[in-house]
Order: structure tokens, then sequence, then C-alpha cells
């Protein structure tokens, strides 16, 4: 994560102007000497990130430049050149295969349907990292006449190679989009790319998530976030500093991130000089822990200024826990919110609207409106539809449905006999991996 001082400098229009020139000249010098991953890499983040308006149509025109050639050819170029690329030998060196541990690259890609000799099958990536990582250790086109593609970022910004990748002319790959812009994004580069309208706070699991039956509350706030410093404990922190009418008993979940611990939030929480506030801190626990402990809570806080659709949020929503949301952030939380779920506010108005939830918690019907919009089962339906319509247009046979996945926090069926049941097929992607693939000497 950037450090404040570069955040900050990155404020500022000559700096964001410099660096979007920089990558913009860079990319063209990569495209002329025919590195054509690292070329989209530049001109991507130039769209993606710098802000610079005359300069992002000057990169979005060389993208969609490439997209129509990639889609006009018989194979993906920008696929080959990552291969070749430095970064593809990184990403290889950075998971194994084993089935076990942090690393392993299946637990971000699972399986949802078989396929038959009428049907094709369904394997969902989540995370933009694990579709390099598919790209640079399996034949993605050999996958590919077996399987659709399901893809699941988890970050808003979708203009990048790691999506444009799977870009193969006939194989329609579906993206998961969780913010209009994004979903505008994926339909003007087109088919066959097919957006869905879903993120990954969608696939929360309703039975795990839901309030406890006696009621009891034992939190006024919850926050459920990494330490990195773009959750911004200190922002909660300044508010609850301006709370001195009741007592305010908070719990924050988390776990190391971005070069930052615990002792980090401990440090920032002692600014607060506030004796009715009492904080305590819970880390690295499971998902029915943090289940158990956010139905303790009678209100979630989001603070985040740009992530990708938060998770945790829809989760407290399920526990019928309301949310306080930062107006302005970017991603996929501020859709979530209405009068059912929770309110907005602005840095200065945080401690106001944490005093409006708790005083009102009644008048909010949180998980009324997620069971009715949201969640793994909703989740599934959507994306099984789309999915169904597209390949029957496409010629293809369909019958009966997608299995039913969870976020929980990794991906895993919620009937885990679904693991048995497609054994076959993770067997046959891992028949799939390429031989000469940078780094597999590393891949157990």
């Amino acid at each position: 994560m950037p450090s404040p001082l570069l955040e900050a400098a990155f404020g500022m229009s000559p700096v964001r102007w410099l660096a979007a020139a920089a990558f913009l000249a860079r990319g063209m010098v990569a495209q002329l000497a025919g590195r054509q991953y690292r070329a989209l890499a530049d001109f991507c983040w130039v769209e993606r990130v710098s802000g610079v308006s005359p300069l992002r149509r000057l990169a979005r025109g060389v993208i969609f430049n490439s997209v129509n050639a990639i889609k006009a050819s018989a194979h993906n170029p920008i696929v080959t050149s990552y291969q070749s690329d430095p970064a593809s030998t990184r990403c290889a060196n950075g998971y194994a295969l084993s089935g076990q541990g942090h690393r392993d690259l299946f637990r971000d890609v699972i399986v949802l349907k078989s396929p038959s000799t009428t049907e094709k099958g369904v394997v969902l990536l989540k995370y933009g990292r694990t579709f390099d990582a598919m790209v640079t250790l399996f034949d993605v086109p050999r996958l590919m006449e077996k399987y659709v593609f399901v893809l699941e970022p988890c970050w808003a910004g979708y203009c990048d190679p790691s999506l444009l990748m799977f870009l193969a002319p006939g194989q329609p790959v579906f993206v998961q989009c969780f913010t209009n812009e994004d979903h505008r994004f994926v339909e003007q580069v087109g088919s066959p790319l097919v957006p869905v309208k879903l993120g990954p706070a969608d696939w929360v699991n309703a039975d795990l998530f839901k309030p406890r039956t006696d009621g009891r509350k034992t939190f006024d706030l919850v926050m459920v976030a990494n330490w990195a410093r773009h959750k911004r404990h200190s922002q909660l922190f300044r508010a609850l500093a301006q709370i001195s009418d009741r007592d305010i008993r908070v719990l924050l979940i988390g776990f190391d991130y971005g070069g930052r611990t615990a002792e980090d939030i401990r440090r920032e929480a002692k600014a607060i000089r506030n004796p009715r506030v009492s904080i305590e801190i819970v880390e690295s626990i499971p998902a029915t822990q943090v289940a158990d402990y956010v139905s303790q809570c009678r209100a979630f806080v989001f603070l985040s200024r740009k992530e990708g659709d938060n998770k945790a949020l829809v989760e407290a929503m399920f526990a019928d826990v309301p949310a306080v949301v930062y107006a302005r952030t970017i991603g996929g939380a501020r859709s979530r919110i209405n009068p059912a779920t929770g309110v907005l506010a602005e840095d200065d108005q945080l401690a106001d609207r944490i005093r409006e939830v708790l005083d009102h918690a009644g008048r909010f019907q949180p998980r009324s409106w997620a069971l009715a919009h949201t969640g793994s089962t909703n989740a599934t339906r959507v994306l099984d539809d789309v999915i169904r319509r597209t390949l029957t247009g496409m010629g293809y046979a369909w019958s009966g449905t997608i299995a039913e996945k969870t976020n929980s926090p990794n991906l895993a069926y919620k009937d885990p006999a679904d693991r048995v049941r497609f054994q076959g097929d993770y067997q046959f992607i891992l028949e799939c991996r390429r031989r000469q693939a940078p780094g597999l000497t590393n891949v157990a």
C-alpha cells in the first residue's frame, strides 16, 4: 500500500500528470520493442489509475486498438507476451498446487459444473493474481475447450491485462462486475466477455452469518478489516474521540497486513483519550468466530476510500447489523447502503452518524434486505441464468445448475460433498499444466 506521503503527493494534479506521461511513454517504448504485455500494463495503469482525462483517453484508444486486434486474431498475443515476461515467472514462483496452505492456487479456483459431450463445464477464478497464475501455469485454450471461465475480480478498476488475457474468440468469459464503471468497461470490450452484476460480497453464506437467537449485544461498534492503513481505523478513532455522551465498546477484528500489526492500531487508538471508549482487538479468527462476534454488535463501520466489494459489510447485514459507510468510498460498499441497511457518512459526520445508528437501530432491517438481494443462493441463481442464456444462445445444451459456492473467506462449496463430486475436474485441470511454465519446478 502507498505511504501517506506518496498518497498525498499523488493527490496533486502535476504529480498525476507527470506519472501518467511517464507510464504512457514507457508503454509506447515497450510497444515498439514488441513487449505487448508490458505496454498494455502501462497503458492500462494510465487509464485505470492516473485520473488525467486527456492521457486516459489516449491510453484508452491504444488499449481498445489492442482489444480489437485480439478479437480479430486466432490467439491472444498478450498471453504469449506475458508468458515470456519476468512478471510471469514471479507469478509462477508465488504459488503451489499442493492443495494445502495459503499459497495454494486452488484456494482461489473452484469448479461449479462438470462438462459433458454436449455441455460446457464452469470454472470460477477469484482475484486478478489468480487470473495471471492460470495463464502462467495452465494451458487455458485447452481448458476453454471444456469449460467456460467466470472471473471474480476483488478490486475496483477492471482495465487490466489480467482480465484482457482471457479474451479468446468464440469462448465466452463471464466477468463479475460490482461497480457501474467496471460493468460499462466490460460491456465496451464486448464479446466474448460477458458482464454479470455480481461481486465477491454477493457470495456470503446466509446460514453462517445470522442474528443471535438470544438477541444479546456485547459491542456497540465493529470493524472487520486488516490492519492496513487504507482501512482508516485512525478515522474511526478521531470520531470516537468526539463521542462523550455515552460508553462505547468497540470490537476490531483483523490481521497483519501492509506492514502493519495490531500494535499500530493500539498506538493509534491511544490518541482517542476518551475514557468512555473501550476497544477490544481480535486477530486471525475463522469465519465461524467472525460470524459469532459480528452478531454481538450493534453497528458495523466501513471507512476505506477505495476497495473492491467488501464482504464483511454484507456479512454484517446478514447478521442483522446496520452499517455506517464512508460516503465517498469507491467500490461496491456504497451501493449496498439504503434505508434498510444503514447510513453514509462524510468524515466530519462520522460521530453523528454512529450516534444515529446506535440510537435508532430498530428502523433498519439489513438481514431482510440482504436475503432478498444478495447472498450465495441469490448469486448462484443470477450467475447460472446468465451462463445458461449465453451458452444456449450459442447453440450449447445446458441442463441442471451450477453448484453453490461461498466466500468464507476463501472459495468453498455450500455443500462440502461437491468437492468430491468435482474431483475428476480438478484432476483434469492439473493435467493441463504447461510443462514449460516458468517456475514449474516450484509447484508441488
